[in-house]
């Protein structure tokens, strides 16, 4: 089998359909991101919290980026809130890597560029 060719470089911005696998279950959401330079800015919507402003750093396909993830409250008086870290490699249309959301979940995080 020949190994599928990576197209290093690929560009983080656009409108991303993202899937987090946890040991908390699953959550999905979208990502709108643009680019400048090395600089990744942009919003998430869905399952962790609508309209969260998104911040990080591209370098040749290699993304970084966080926001504040609005985790379900487990009791009264729970903020439900934490910051939410992805990690991880695009490549053309599809992207992946690990995502934590601070002291409550860690997994892989998947992503489809829309059209």
């Amino acid at each position: 089998m020949n190994p599928l060719p990576v197209k290093n470089g690929s560009d983080a911005g656009g409108t991303w359909q993202v899937r987090f696998s946890s040991y908390a279950g699953n959550f999905d959401g979208t990502l709108h991101l643009h680019r400048d330079g090395s600089k990744v800015t942009g919003t998430w919507s869905g399952a962790l919290g609508n309209a969260q402003p998104v911040s990080g750093t591209w370098r040749d396909g290699y993304v970084e980026f966080s926001f504040t993830a609005q985790w379900p409250s487990q009791r009264p008086g729970d903020t439900g809130t934490g910051a939410a870290k992805l990690a991880g490699w695009i490549d053309g249309d599809s992207a992946g890597g690990r995502m934590r959301v601070e002291n409550l979940a860690d997994g892989r995080w998947t992503a489809t560029r829309k059209p």
